[in-house]
């Protein structure tokens, strides 16, 4: 559990954030996610741990990694043949995604991993195993839940 959230303390988070994620690809966003509100950054943890264990499986743009850690389809300059956005550091992936997951919060009240399932399947679960979009909601909320609580 990350004690001092209330005061949205970067420093306290990215201690804790660090010691979460070392020796994960993650490790050189955490300054990033630790400048993020610490709802945004309970989800870009916990979507990227289910999305690609925190960097380990990514999506890759000419043998090169993307710093795309969550799945992310928002277009961009660079996209792999998949459709993924690639970012050109650490610094810009954590802004864009942390970004728009600001927005689904802010915007739209996607404030739970059940309701930011909206992620994984888009606009309906319809299509979707219904076992695998309860664990993507599962999974998410684990660490979602220690970066908030």
């Amino acid at each position: 559990m990350i004690e001092g959230l209330a005061q949205n303390d970067p420093q306290q988070l990215e201690l804790q954030l660090q010691k979460m994620v070392t020796g994960y690809p993650i490790e050189a966003m955490v300054p990033f996610i630790a400048k993020q509100d610490p709802i945004v950054a309970g989800f870009i943890i916990g979507i990227a741990k289910k999305e690609s264990n925190w960097g380990k499986r990514v999506p890759l743009l000419d043998g090169k990694d993307c710093f795309n850690y969550w799945g992310f389809r928002g277009g961009g300059d660079l996209v792999t043949r998949d459709g993924y956005t690639c970012f050109d550091s650490p610094a810009e992936a954590v802004e864009v995604v942390g970004n728009r997951i600001s927005q689904l919060v802010y915007e739209y009240n996607l404030d739970t991993p059940n309701k930011m399932i909206v992620w994984k399947c888009g606009s309906t679960c319809a299509g979707h195993d219904a076992y695998g979009v309860k664990k993507w909601i599962s999974d998410v909320n684990l660490y979602f839940q220690k970066i908030i609580n």
